[in-house]
């Protein structure tokens, strides 16, 4: 009876998990009490990432993500404490409101939503229960989706009415107030036979503030004002158009300028300059956002077998040597001015922030002694090689980031020093992260060697863990490219400690887990941390009611933003 009271607690902490927000509180467009919100006008939002899709079951790209929920809601979000807020339902199951009951052995458990009722999607169609269960039919049967991590634990779901929905999983699943965190419409994608081709994939259907009503490629994309939101204060603005640019310099140069009147993604580098401007607020939140760069264990050639081995990165000697040729605190010094950390794993906030021992650090001594003992010997030109092969990589991130270009250059002279070559092959974001098997996503199909970029998981982090380096996220062929382990690690003790986080409720026993699979996965050299980023975003001093967020996106309250009179 202990042990279950035990349970019963640690599903109540899952549900309010929290942390301090570091450096503060965030950054806010909250307006003075004299100073309320006005209505109407258009707020024109730079994006210096283009995305490839804003349907559901198919968005990997940040920048997707902050477009598509200024429409597109789900049962629940995170607020910036990381407690789970109720969105389209009334409330966060648990086990103190009887939500969430666990079978008798205790292996089990279902989980009921009861939704909001009189909601309507932006088309004027009320929002049921079987959206939901359609939305968790659809992801298990599109062999496109990202992936399935989750929702494959479900059995099944009932929907004994238009206000509830109850779910069968499998077995104990902890994070399962993450799941469904964006909802298909059923009434409209059921008729698609294929949903990624149809217009739903860049116009899809919400119940947000706002509806999409162009999605013009490396133009723009227009929100405008649902007629049809619950709330009918909200939202203050007409419209929102985000705006394709090049390049982040762009963006700026256009804010400065007042062409636009926010934009994304600021970066480290650039924030000296912004801090100058007078007519423009920066919003820096904490995030729990990590710039890495991952290395592939495979061979690099289209559809990988991910049995196969690298044969240059394939030798863990090799690995360490470039952990050890990094060097983070130069990077952050030099390149970020100071405003990042440096990282030792992609969990750096929030309850299951890692504990144990940092990555390695810059040791270029150490990387040169350690080729010279595993036997790759410098040539002429002072490239190494080991039985015929040349340590020749590239490295592969997103164009348009002149910081990741500035660190790539840093990356490819420290890594010349101990006899490794390493050529720049950049690509567009919405090739390099459209997280596509079928688009040619070089991290899904392995045609890459090292690649950088950031991700960012949910204050929950099982989801992230699980489908970035349990061995059954490698995609292949085999599984139509599911999962996003793109170092191919294939590790029996990571496995076993990520699938031990999921499967138990009790919270220390969780971040115990989840530090074990981190360790293993450090032990493995398969993964640069580079360092830990802040949320960097910002808006003309005319724009009010937006707030940071340490675990959303900067549109997450888009129907508080306005322009000021």
């Amino acid at each position: 009876m202990k042990r279950f009271s035990i349970v019963l607690a640690s599903i109540a902490l899952v549900v309010a998990a929290c942390t301090p927000t570091p450096g503060g509180t965030p950054a806010s467009g909250t307006p003075a009490a004299s100073e309320g919100p006005t209505r109407g006008g258009t707020l024109i939002f730079a994006m210096w990432q283009e995305p490839t899709t804003l349907a559901p079951p198919y968005l990997n790209q940040t920048i997707a993500g902050l477009v598509s929920q200024v429409a597109v809601e789900g049962l629940t979000r995170t607020d910036t404490d990381g407690k789970y807020q109720p969105v389209l339902a009334k409330s966060v199951p648990d086990i103190n409101n009887g939500g969430v009951k666990l079978s008798a052995d205790g292996k089990k458990m279902d989980v009921t939503y009861e939704l909001l009722s009189a909601v309507t999607w932006s088309d004027g169609h009320a929002f049921t229960s079987a959206d939901v269960k359609f939305t968790w039919e659809n992801r298990m049967k599109d062999p496109k989706v990202v992936n399935r991590a989750g929702y494959d634990q479900i059995e099944s779901i009932d929907t004994p009415n238009d206000t509830n929905v109850v779910m069968h999983f499998k077995s104990v699943y902890a994070p399962y107030p993450t799941l469904f965190g964006a909802l298909l419409a059923k009434h409209v994608a059921e008729k698609e036979a294929d949903l990624s081709k149809s217009d739903y994939n860049q116009r899809p259907l919400g119940t947000g503030p706002f509806k999409f009503t162009e999605f013009v490629a490396g133009d723009h994309i227009t929100a405008e004002r649902n007629p049809n939101y619950r709330d009918k204060t909200k939202p203050y603005l007409d419209k929102i158009i985000f705006k394709s640019v090049p390049a982040s310099e762009v963006a700026i140069a256009q804010l400065k300028a007042g062409e636009v009147q926010g934009m994304w993604n600021i970066l480290e580098s650039q924030t000296p300059d912004l801090e100058k401007e007078s007519a423009i607020k920066l919003v820096i939140t904490p995030s729990p956002s990590v710039e890495r760069v991952e290395i592939n264990t495979a061979a690099n050639k289209d559809m990988t077998d991910p049995t196969s081995v690298h044969p240059v990165l394939g030798d863990i000697a090799m690995r360490k040597a470039l952990v050890w040729a990094t060097p983070k605190q130069q990077l952050v010094d030099k390149l970020l001015f100071g405003k990042a950390k440096p990282g030792s794993s992609g969990y750096s906030q929030g309850w299951a922030k890692y504990t144990g021992p940092p990555q390695d650090s810059y040791d270029p001594k150490k990387a040169n002694d350690e080729l010279d003992k595993a036997g790759w010997v410098k040539g002429a030109d002072g490239i190494r090689s080991k039985g015929g092969v040349r340590a020749s990589l590239t490295i592969t991130s997103t164009t348009g980031n002149k910081t990741r270009e500035q660190v790539e250059q840093v990356l490819s002279d420290e890594y010349k020093q101990i006899g490794v070559e390493l050529k720049i092959q950049n690509q567009p974001s919405s090739v390099f992260l459209s997280g596509s098997w079928s688009a040619g996503d070089p991290r899904k199909r392995g045609t890459f060697d090292l690649d950088m970029y950031a991700t960012s998981p949910d204050i929950d982090p099982h989801t992230h863990i699980f489908t970035r380096f349990h061995s059954s996220q490698i995609p292949s062929a085999a599984n139509n490219g599911l999962g996003n382990n793109y170092t191919r690690l294939r590790s029996p003790d990571v496995d076993k400690a990520i699938d031990e986080g999921g499967a138990t409720l009790d919270l220390e026993k969780r971040k115990a887990a989840y530090n074990n699979a981190v360790k293993g996965i450090n032990d493995a050299y398969v993964i640069i941390w580079l360092y830990e980023r802040a949320s960097i975003d910002a808006f003309r001093t005319n724009v009010g009611g937006w707030q940071g967020n340490v675990w959303d996106n900067i549109t997450w309250n888009s129907g508080d933003w306005y322009l000021k009179k």
